[in-house]
């Protein structure tokens, strides 16, 4: 049976498009059901602020008669004006065993991108890095917790057969209370930092939570902002965002540090709710509140540890220790929690990942954000011509074999600096720190032994 591909142009459409993951995922599975009337929202431009600063496009993949994947073309503008790019995600991305449908769901969404000038594509991201993202790479036997997604272990060996490349690695740790042992040097750093009276602590309180999670949320933007993947949420998500956590912030989890009446720091631990999802399933009814009752227990057993954020200018001062520390001792007074997650944790925060695990922190699951260069669909596009990539913005990049060998310079063309073959390009690497394209003529990636780049080139 042949697939097609098809756009979502109607609300049956649109339906068709959330259902898609019950008709994939049992009960039985680690899968954790969404709230379909809050996808329904999040998806749809006009109800979500989300829209304002982005678009997108919502493409189904049928088999015969039945729907098997979907995926969405994503462009958020706020964040490529916020990084200076011309990036487009991919997200919301589910999709059965089939290499074919996958690959048709990838071409359709890169294709999109592509007609509006977009020079790479990421993801997942559903549909920033301000709401859930990645993909499991590792530790599918493990639950995931609130708002951290689950997928097969064939998810990955989709997207890198559509020769995809691993663009950073977002880590899950887990402290668990009954085997958590901070090191003496940690413990000696929070005694110290206490000693010198730099900073006082406040929880939130019913009263002022509101103005508290705008307080967390403005530490979080600024401490963030150089970070990969983060994106500015905007006025008007932020306040939808406050309104969607007062029902569900756990007081006795959510601290904040001040130094004078300045707020240096802060800490927000939500309690693990995929228990009340599960029996949810998609649905909001009448039994809502009997299904928050029989899955009270289990949801309070663990906590997420969801926005964390630290003023640069105090994070020197044992003010992160001070923080895990305020959690770790919370959690310790509740005697039937088990563990407090932290996540995610980008792989390349090596002092963020080195603190967690200074608190007897493991990593139980891994999430992939993956990259896929599109210069190759713009040439294609513009095949035609075949002088030139309408979009200059790289110094070089080489096409595989099957296209015309040529570099691009920002300013005009230049030679190929390469060793040819044939005229045309070497399958293999010239550099051993080739990454990918980029907009120096040193590759930023690390070292490496082999060539990376997704078309089996190189670039400069």
């Amino acid at each position: 049976m042949h697939i097609r591909v098809l756009p979502v142009v109607s609300g049956t459409d649109l339906t068709h498009f959330i259902d898609l993951p019950w008709s994939l995922y049992s009960q039985t599975s680690h899968w954790v059901p969404s709230i379909r009337s809050e996808d329904r929202k999040l998806l749809q431009p006009g109800l979500h602020p989300f829209w304002e600063h982005a678009e997108r496009k919502l493409f189904l993949v049928r088999r015969g008669e039945r729907w098997i994947g979907r995926i969405a073309a994503i462009i958020d503008h706020a964040y490529n004006a916020y990084a200076g790019t011309r990036c487009g995600y991919f997200g919301f991305f589910e999709c059965a065993e089939d290499r074919e449908a996958a690959h048709a769901l990838l071409h359709a969404a890169a294709d999109w991108l592509t007609s509006r000038g977009i020079e790479y594509i990421r993801g997942p991201f559903n549909p920033s890095s301000n709401y859930t993202c990645g993909m499991l790479v590792d530790g599918f036997q493990e639950k995931p917790s609130l708002m951290m997604p689950w997928n097969p272990p064939y998810y990955p060996l989709l997207l890198e057969s559509w020769r995809a490349y691993k663009e950073q690695d977002l880590f899950c740790y887990r402290i668990r209370k009954d085997t958590c042992a901070p090191k003496p040097a940690v413990l000696a750093a929070v005694r110290a930092s206490l000693d010198q009276g730099l900073f006082t602590c406040r929880t939130a309180s019913k009263a002022t939570l509101a103005d508290d999670i705008r307080t967390m949320l403005s530490l979080y933007r600024s401490s963030w902002a150089n970070n990969l993947f983060f994106t500015p949420l905007s006025a008007v998500e932020e306040n939808t965002l406050v309104h969607e956590l007062l029902p569900i912030v756990d007081t006795d989890f959510f601290v904040l540090f001040f130094h004078g009446e300045d707020a240096a720091g802060g800490m927000v631990a939500l309690p693990n709710l995929t228990p009340l999802l599960k029996k949810m399933n998609g649905s909001v009814g009448p039994a809502l509140p009997w299904q928050y009752l029989t899955s009270r227990k289990a949801f309070q057993r663990n906590y997420r540890i969801m926005l964390f954020g630290i003023l640069e200018r105090y994070r020197l001062f044992g003010l992160p220790a001070l923080l895990f520390n305020y959690m770790i001792e919370a959690a310790k007074a509740r005697p039937d929690l088990e563990w407090v997650e932290g996540s995610w944790v980008l792989e390349d925060n090596a002092p963020i990942c080195s603190l967690i695990e200074d608190f007897s922190g493991e990593i139980t699951m891994r999430y992939r954000i993956y990259r896929k260069e599109l210069c190759w669909q713009i040439w294609k596009s513009h095949a035609d011509k075949q002088t030139h990539c309408p979009d200059r913005s790289h110094w070089f990049y080489w096409f595989p074999s099957s296209a015309p060998a040529f570099a691009i310079r920002r300013n005009g063309h230049l030679p190929c600096q390469g060793a040819l073959k044939d005229g045309k390009s070497p399958r293999g690497c010239a550099h051993w720190d080739c990454r990918s394209l980029t907009r120096n003529r040193t590759c930023a990636g690390p070292r490496r032994t082999r060539c990376l780049h997704p078309f089996g080139g190189t670039s400069v």
